[in-house]
């Protein structure tokens, strides 16, 4: 089962879903489930590669790579020169904390 633990879990992930907000397990954990234990909806989470996903562009390394994150707060990194502050990307890889992205449209 899913269920946040606090003496096990450092951290949690909150269902969004209206009238629920019940604290589930983190990515990291074993116990993690992409459905909230209480009322089974999605909690959206870490993309899969080949995804495509709609993200907000919110900064710009260094090199000139660009900082998006999902829905749920995932941080993917796009390689592309565009000015917009939304896009939608397909995921190429994916690791514990970050992925990679291709440029699929821009948005507003």
């Amino acid at each position: 089962m899913g269920r946040y633990q606090p003496g096990k879990h450092d951290s949690f992930i909150k269902c969004d879903a209206p009238r629920c907000g019940a604290n589930n397990a983190p990515e990291s954990a074993p116990e993690y489930e992409t459905d909230c234990w209480r009322c089974g909806e999605s909690l959206g989470g870490k993309p899969e590669p080949g995804d495509t996903v709609t993200v907000d562009i919110v900064d710009r390394k260094s090199d000139g790579t660009l900082v998006c994150k999902t829905e749920s707060g995932f941080v993917l990194f796009l390689e592309a020169d565009v000015s917009a502050i939304e896009a939608t990307v397909r995921v190429t890889s994916v690791d514990e904390t970050h992925g990679e992205a291709d440029l699929v449209e821009t948005g507003s």
